[in-house]
Order: C-alpha cells, then sequence, then structure tokens
C-alpha cells in the first residue's frame, strides 16, 4: 500500500494516496494546498522510501508475510550474504532519508522518518554483531516462527498443498543455513553458554519427527481433515517422507555438531555477554537497542535497585491489608507454597485471564479514545515450548486467525500462581499488547512499515504500564492480594535491571543472579532458572526493555502533567502516545513534546 499523505485541517486527517511517481496529492501534479511543492515532493519521497523498505522486509520475513496475507514462496535466508546486503540496503536507504527529512512539513511525516532513521541506524550499527546473535536457545531460534508459518498454511486446494510441500522442502536448507551460522560462530570463538547447551539440545531434537509423523513440522489430523479425502492420503505420505528423509538428517546433522566433544568443550562455563569476543561493547549496544534510550548498563542496574525497593515498600503494604502478621519473606514463603493461590487446570488460568479482560472493559472508555477492531482472547501455548518459556506470548491477528490471542503457558500449574494473572491480562491484552499491536496493524495512516515494526522497550513498556494502570482504574480495588500480585509482576520485571546488568555487565554469575531473584519474586525455582538464562545465555539486553520502557512513559506522563496542569487529559494523553504506533523512546518523547505545545493551543 502506497505511503499516505497526511494533510491536518480543523483537526482532521484527510488521506491523499500516491498512485505514482507523477501524480500530485490534489490531482494532475498539484501541490496541496498551503504546501509548497517541494514539501509535497518530499513526502513523496519519503512515501517512496517506506515502499521500498516495506517491500524489503517482506522480501525477507515468511512470518511477516504470513501476518500479512502475502503467498509465502520461500523460507527465511540466515545467511551472512543476506545479512550483509540487508546491512548495504540501510546504508543506502539512510543516506537518501538524510537528504529528505529537513524537507518534509507534517509532524507525523517527521515521526515516521526519525522512527525509520532510529531503525535504520541500529541495524547499521548491528552489522558488528551479526555473529553474537544467538540462533539456538529458547527465546531467539527463528525455528518456532517458522513452524508457525508452516502450520499456518491452508491445505484446500491443489495449489495450496503445492505451495505446503514447496516450503516444507525447504526446511532442510533452512536448517543447513542454520548449521553454518552456528559453525560460523565457533569459529569466531562464540558458542552457547554451557549451562544453556543442553536446552538447546533439547530444544532441537523436539524439532525432530522421528518417523515422519511428529514434532511440530508434521501434519495433525485436524489439518488433514482440512484436505479432500481423495488426496489426504497422498499427501500425508509425502509430508511424512520430506520430514523422514530430508528435514530430519538436516537437524540431526547440526545435532550432531552442537553435542560434539570440541563444541562441548568450547562452551563458556559461566554466563553473560562478557563471557563472549567483545562482550561488553556487544552488550552495550544491546542495552541501547533494547531501552531505545542513551544510558548504559551501569545506569540501569542503579535504577533496577532503586525500583525493587520502592515496589516491595507497597507489596509491604499491602501484606498489612490481608492481614498477615508476619515478615515480608514469610508472606512470600506462604504465598509460593499455599495450594490456594494455585490453578487448578489450564481452563482456569483462561478464565481468570478473560475475567480480569473483562472487568477492564467496564471503565476502558475513561482512558482510551480509539480501541482495536479485532477481537481477543487466550489459548494455551503449545506444550512443546512450555518447557522453556516463563509465562506466554501475545500473538497479533492474521488473516487466517482475524483474533488477537495471548498464548499463556499452562504446565506446572503447581508453580504458577494465580496472584499476578490480572496484571498479566492487562499487560497481554486489555489495554496491553493488543490495544497497542492490534490497533498499530489496522491503522492504514501509518506506512506499511510502520505498521509491522514494534521496537521492545515500547512494545513491553506500554505493556507494563497497562498493568500498572490497572491500579488508577480500580481493577485490584478491594482485592490486596491481586493489587499485590500485580506488584510481584511488577517486582519480577524490575529485578531484570539488575539481574540482567549483573551478569552481563558486573560480573554477577548465573546463582548470583537467581539468589537476587529468589530474595525478591514469587517466581518458582523452574521459573527463576528459565528466565535467568533468558538474560544472560540467550537475548541479554531484551528484558530491559519492560521496566525502562514503562518508566520512559511514565516519565513523559510526568512531564506532560507539569506542562498542561489542568489541562491534561488522560484519554488525549493515551490516544497521542498510540496514534503514531511503536516508536523508539528517543522519538516519541519529542512526539509528546509537539501534542504538550498542540493542547496549550486548543
Amino acid at each position: 500500500m502506497p505511503h499516505r499523505i497526511r494533510n491536518s485541517l480543523c483537526g482532521t486527517a484527510f488521506l491523499f494516496v500516491v498512485l505514482s511517481t507523477s501524480a500530485g496529492c490534489a490531482g494532475d501534479g498539484e501541490a496541496v494546498p498551503g504546501r509548497s511543492s517541494g514539501e509535497t515532493s518530499a513526502t513523496e519521497r519519503l512515501g517512496r522510501l517506506f515502499d521500498e523498505v516495506w517491500q524489503a522486509s517482506l522480501e525477507r520475513s515468511a512470518y511477516l508475510r504470513m501476518r500479512e496475507g502475502v503467498p509465502i514462496e520461500r523460507l527465511d535466508d540466515l545467511s551472512y550474504e543476506s545479512h550483509a546486503a540487508d546491512v548495504a540496503r540501510a546504508q543506502r536507504w539512510l543516506e537518501e532519508l538524510a537528504e529528505i527529512e529537513p524537507a518534509l512539513a507534517e509532524h507525523a511525516d517527521r515521526i515516521d522518518a526519525a522512527a525509520l532513521r532510529w531503525d535504520l541506524e541500529t541495524a547499521v550499527a548491528g552489522d558488528r554483531w551479526f555473529w553474537h546473535q544467538s540462533v539456538l536457545t529458547p527465546y531467539s531460534t527463528p525455528v518456532p516462527m517458522i513452524a508457525e508459518v508452516l502450520r499456518g498454511r491452508p491445505l484446500g486446494d491443489d495449489a495450496q498443498r503445492r505451495q505446503f510441500l514447496q516450503l516444507l522442502s525447504g526446511l532442510p536448507e533452512f536448517f543447513a543455513q542454520l548449521e553454518q551460522r552456528v559453525r560460523g560462530q565457533a569459529e569466531r570463538g562464540i558458542h552457547v553458554w554451557r549451562p544453556n547447551h543442553e536446552t538447546a539440545l533439547a530444544l532441537l531434537r523436539s524439532f525432530l519427527s522421528g518417523d515422519g509423523s511428529g514434532g511440530p513440522f508434521a501434519l495433525s489430523e485436524a489439518r488433514l481433515e482440512s484436505v479432500p479425502e481423495d488426496g489426504r492420503q497422498d499427501l500425508a505420505e509425502r509430508v511424512r517422507g520430506v520430514l523422514r528423509d530430508e528435514v530430519d538428517p538436516a537437524i540431526e546433522s547440526l545435532i550432531a555438531f552442537l553435542d560434539s566433544e570440541p563444541y562441548r568443550q568450547a562452551t563458556p562455563e559461566g554466563v553473560g555477554a562478557d563471557e563472549l569476543p567483545d562482550g561488553e561493547a556487544w552488550y552495550r549496544y544491546r542495552v541501547r537497542a533494547m531501552t531505545t534510550v542513551d544510558t548504559t548498563p551501569e545506569a540501569v542496574h542503579e535504577r533496577g535497585l532503586a525500583l525493587v525497593a520502592e515496589m516491595e515498600a507497597a507489596m509491604l503494604e499491602l501484606q498489612g491489608q490481608t492481614g498477615f502478621e508476619g515478615s515480608a519473606q514469610a508472606f512470600r514463603d506462604e504465598l509460593r507454597t499455599d495450594p490456594a493461590y494455585f490453578p487448578k487446570s489450564s481452563d482456569e488460568v483462561a478464565e481468570r485471564l478473560m475475567a480480569a479482560a473483562e472487568d477492564m472493559e467496564e471503565v476502558v472508555d475513561r482512558y482510551f479514545v480509539t480501541r482495536p477492531r479485532a477481537e481477543y482472547g487466550v489459548r494455551r501455548l503449545d506444550p512443546a515450548l512450555e518447557g522453556s518459556q516463563t509465562y506466554g506470548i501475545y500473538r497479533p491477528p492474521t488473516p487466517e486467525d482475524p483474533v488477537g490471542r495471548y498464548h499463556y503457558n499452562g504446565s506446572r500449574l503447581d508453580e504458577r500462581s494465580w496472584l499476578n494473572l490480572r496484571g498479566v491480562s492487562l499487560h497481554e491484552l486489555v489495554p496491553g499488547h493488543h490495544f497497542h499491536i492490534a490497533r498499530q496493524s489496522e491503522n492504514q495512516d501509518l506506512p506499511d512499515y510502520r505498521r509491522n515494526s514494534w521496537h521492545t522497550a515500547y512494545t513491553e513498556g506500554w505493556g507494563s504500564y497497562s498493568s500498572y494502570l490497572g491500579l488508577e482504574a480500580g481493577i485490584y480495588d478491594g482485592d490486596p492480594l491481586s493489587a499485590y500480585g500485580m506488584y510481584s509482576l511488577e517486582v519480577f520485571l524490575a529485578t531484570r535491571l539488575v539481574v540482567d546488568t549483573g551478569m552481563n555487565a558486573l560480573g554477577w554469575t548465573l546463582e548470583q543472579g537467581r539468589e537476587f531473584m529468589r530474595q525478591h519474586t514469587l517466581e518458582s525455582p523452574t521459573q527463576i532458572a528459565t528466565e535467568s538464562l533468558r538474560y544472560a545465555a540467550d537475548m541479554p539486553g531484551q528484558a530491559l526493555a519492560y521496566q525502562m520502557g514503562k518508566l520512559a512513559i511514565l516519565d513523559l506522563r510526568r512531564h506532560a502533567e507539569e506542562q498542561l496542569g489542568d489541562r491534561f487529559d488522560l484519554r488525549a494523553f493515551h490516544e497521542a502516545l498510540l496514534e503514531h504506533g511503536s516508536l523508539p523512546m528517543e522519538v516519541l518523547r519529542s512526539h509528546v513534546d509537539w501534542w504538550i505545545e498542540q493542547q496549550r493551543q486548543e
């Protein structure tokens, strides 16, 4: 879809579609009233640049094509050559953007351009770290996303089945490229951290099909039922044959390399970025890329310590409201061990999540001007992924499944307290990820690239802010245990600022990180084990985005309240935060400053 030129008139957005490079937005080359032809040209150039970036993104990502309902002809290219071509394009786009930006007149265009510039600069700076990115550990591996693409392929007619078989036949090359990537890392002294090595092997083994009928790529009985009966057996046999004879050997080759004695001996015994070559510089890059603000690991660590103390003071006050007379540690121990605080079934988890969303629905119009059109719901996570993920994941609507869903972890229920589920629901659904991501996807005022680009600090910061907003909205009123549970979720996210930076930049051991989490969270030993590895041996820096993003949003809200006084409107402020979709926090700050000036003029 072409980039849209926005002209604001009396608060109403008029959209003019650029149909060709020669077409003017008011017809036959005429300029938009009130603008010079140079300004229009700059907007058109920005639109063409966004179109080019978007088409390149579609070309590179099978998952993105699935989300957009575009035919998928091949799986993702994991090679360094493909990455290098991406970086070269990003550098060229940056040079073109530098020529365009000074002539942009519309605020929306300037915000879009600033977001794109941040993305491109981060991508170019990340060229140095291609080999540092983990591709085998639970949160980082691209394999589950490819499995989701294959599971989402319709099989109702001959053309659809041919496309599915074509994609399936690309899996051996996909896993061969994954092995080439791992071998290239090993040649550079980069290996899976030893504490996560067995987890990586177990994850790879879970992708095997056995006799061709198991694993995440196999056809389920339900999917086979969508195939006409006369072609069902043939398709099933062909799929089993490809998985058994072609895909499994490619996976087994990667497993053999990872499980070899030389590789095992080379794995670092410790954890953290500083175990890798140039790890300190890589981690500092990761901190900036994930938080989208100019900060340091040391500053994040100190802010985390202060935030944990602040949260625990609020939790102690709530503990008093429950009537419990023991110490804070004794209260946490009771909440960790009393069966009354744990769901009896995975269905109960779903019911509690949806009940919290329904409560928020009753008051949501007090806080928001616009809501997404798509419906939302919950569904249990794929059991194959439950062992390696602490909570779950939100999946946005797709053409095949037009419902935004939170896929929750329904395993080990005796270790998953229901106390924080109201906070989790607000984070994931209403008004959290669903209100942001589904609405952004639906927002045709945004360039297609921007509709589909998410910044972790904004995305997770908004989710965490949404849980916190539940306090103001009264979602936890009269229920000090649920309020305590929300704070337990928030303090868990706050400990990430301490533990992630501690293990990656300040010399902490894995056990030190886990001990800090045991002292300050309600998480079970299983959850602490998977989470701590996520920070230090899977995705260093990523977990910083949640609280750092929330803190940035709260800082912006306080700033707007101070500047506007009685004229501050929380609904309008939330609209300002969401209307342009995901933005780097530095860009969001400039947008809020502009919005404050607009509010003063009204």
